[in-house]
């Protein structure tokens, strides 16, 4: 027996009561790439609300809520236009529920919300290390989302609140109801959707930064203030998702709903695309140069919502759902869950990760699950309880999640207090290419025994010192190595003591960087933090290439299959010699190839056949 499991079952043998065990909710999911989600739970009187989860895009980066016109084109991280119809329901059931809006946040010195670039006597831009814009035309459209398109300095307008003058005057934005009929949109002082938490205000001789940048991420924590605690980043494609909550002392048991909201920016189908929905160009004027020509038109299918009714009792339960609940405002106008009704896409054969296949469906046809572990199969309601039977410490019999303990009593195997041991000889250290050192770095560690099981890993990253939950919640959840922000997803089926090296991405150049690590065992318990420190290196110029035949023989670098060869190029071939030099060799053939590919159908065909075997195996080591 391992010694912690022996230390665990001595523990529960010495415990003459057991406590009331903790509820918890399990909700899984597999979203497709570059989803943004939000998962929350009401009860079903509507009196209770919690944000389980929200993506960084819309949490951390504040696409909901930035300047710029809501129409206004995109592109890879794009740095304006405020993307209000990400996830409206949420942000319309969040302010509902909490009562508080955030400020809004609008250009500082532009002359409308129109205008991208800067003009003579405007404020200047100031350096942005997230968001930046491609100063190549064909860089910065839809099919090139899979290349580097970011100028290695990029200069952006972080904005400025909007104030009761601003409404006064009526400070707007140009709106095109229908193509073509622009007018202009009366902007409020408040938004649905937090401010950007990345950016410190700049403090250098001829800063340009608003003052009230200095205050978005301390007032989107007053106006929210678990959302530190919730922020995920934006998930792998294809990657079931298990989200652990504890619900509350004051919930009471009862019926409750589990929503996941979910996005995909530029998900077109026939009736949501950039032919019926184009670049915006009215009113005349007051669209620039850069807001017209540069990007891609963004609004596809808007956001869709699943919607789970379970039940919270000590019985446990389960509950599942594979159909749509309904569909968001286009522009995040209300709150309002529009009915299904043939316009948003449901083929998951014909349009993977398309529309209603955001969200995958499981073996089993689910594509969101609800469980609730149950907490008591004996015939009394309140512990300590007899079983009944005469019992051995671990007899299965008391049901899961509990054990027979004292005088033949079921005490539940997450009431014993216990602190998970933390991960051990935690090491971190600057990335060996020297073309992504001051990107990426590497860390490992070994892997603790825990007496209830490990689920899974934390691994936070941030620019302050990690020295409690306070700080470690406060940095930023760690990155996969790879040019998508998408997380890290940590192995968790290695032994205990056995050695876990990773890469990990999403740094910036020459700054020091603070890591957390923590495990959760089986109770949904964290252990303490262990905590390492890194300094990225200065840039070495290169040229980094994107999957060209792969994107030309799928047609679009948002096919699933795209996602999947990228993960496979960046977790287990950019990480050793032998794997370098194959996508070194492919990168000197593969432009020549994709020109060639993308011309005729029969040989899109033929390198998409070619491809099955690699996009199998990719998909198979992601899992």
């Amino acid at each position: 027996m391992p010694a912690a499991r022996l230390a665990f079952l001595v523990t529960l043998l010495l415990a003459s009561t057991a406590a009331a065990q903790a509820r918890r909710v399990e909700v899984r999911f597999t979203p497709t790439a570059r989803a943004q989600l939000a998962v929350w739970i009401e009860s079903a009187d509507e009196e209770r609300f919690a944000t389980l989860r929200l993506t960084q895009s819309v949490s951390y980066y504040g696409i909901g809520n930035r300047p710029g016109a809501l129409q206004m084109n995109s592109g890879f991280r794009w740095p304006f236009g405020r993307r209000e119809g990400t996830l409206p329901i949420w942000a319309h059931r969040r302010l509902a529920h909490q009562g508080v809006a955030f400020p809004r946040v609008i250009f500082n010195g532009r002359s409308s919300e129109g205008a991208a670039s800067v003009s003579g006597g405007e404020p200047g831009n100031t350096r942005d290390d997230y968001f930046c814009l491609s100063f190549q035309r064909e860089r910065s459209g839809r099919e090139a989302l899979d290349a580097v398109t970011c100028a290695s300095t990029f200069n952006s307008n972080k904005g400025r609140y909007a104030t009761a003058d601003d409404v006064a005057r009526g400070y707007g934005e140009p709106f095109e109801a229908t193509p073509g009929a622009g007018s202009m949109r009366l902007l409020g002082e408040t938004s649905l959707y937090p401010p950007r938490r990345d950016v410190p205000p700049c403090s250098a001789g001829g800063c340009n930064d608003h003052e009230t940048v200095g205050r978005y991420a301390a007032d989107a924590r007053a106006v929210m203030p678990e959302i530190d605690a919730v922020t995920m980043a934006t998930p792998a494609g294809d990657v079931e998702q298990r989200i652990v909550w504890d619900v509350p002392a004051g919930w009471p048991d009862g019926d409750y709903v589990v929503y996941v909201e979910v996005n995909v920016e530029g998900d077109y189908n026939a009736v949501y695309n950039d032919a019926t929905l184009p670049t915006p160009q009215s009113p005349s004027g007051l669209w620039d140069y850069w807001a017209i020509n540069y990007g891609y038109a963004y609004r596809g299918q808007p956001s869709i919502v699943y919607r789970v009714p379970f039940r919270v009792a000590s019985t446990g339960g389960s509950a599942s759902t594979a159909t749509v609940a309904g569909f968001g405002a286009m522009h995040g106008e209300d709150g309002e869950l529009r009915a299904m009704d043939g316009t948003i896409v449901d083929d998951p054969a014909g349009a993977p990760g398309s529309g209603a296949d955001r969200l995958r469906r499981s073996p089993t046809g689910a594509r969101v699950a609800v469980e609730v572990p149950m907490w008591d199969l004996c015939s009394q309601p309140v512990p300590p309880v007899e079983c009944g039977w005469e019992c051995e410490p671990g007899d299965g019999r008391c049901g899961r999640d509990l054990i027979c303990g004292p005088e033949n009593t079921c005490v539940g195997i997450c009431d014993v207090p216990m602190t998970p041991a933390p991960v051990a000889d935690l090491r971190v250290w600057p990335h060996e290419e020297q073309s992504r050192s001051h990107q990426w770095a590497r860390f490992s560690f070994r892997v603790p025994e825990l007496a209830r099981g490990l689920t899974r890993y934390e691994v936070r990253v941030g620019t302050h010192p990690i020295v409690d939950e306070a700080s470690f919640e406060r940095a930023l959840p760690a990155r996969e190595a790879a040019i998508d922000s998408i997380e890290l997803r940590v192995p968790t089926d290695a032994a205990p003591g056995a050695l876990v090296e990773l890469a990990l991405g999403g740094l910036t150049p020459q700054q020091h960087y603070w890591i957390g690590v923590r495990a959760v065992d089986g109770c949904n318990v964290r252990s303490p933090i262990a905590v390492g420190e890194v300094e990225t290196t200065p840039i070495h110029f290169t040229t980094v290439s994107p999957c060209f035949v792969a994107t030309a023989a799928y047609g679009s670098p948002l096919a699933a299959e795209i996602g999947a060869l990228r993960r496979l190029r960046d977790r287990h071939l950019a990480s050793n010699a032998p794997g370098r030099a194959l996508v070194g060799a492919y990168y000197a053939v593969g432009p020549h190839l994709a020109r060639a590919i993308a011309r005729d159908e029969s040989l899109r065909g033929t390198a998409r056949a070619a491809l099955a075997p690699l996009v199998a195996l990719a998909r198979w080591l992601g899992e």
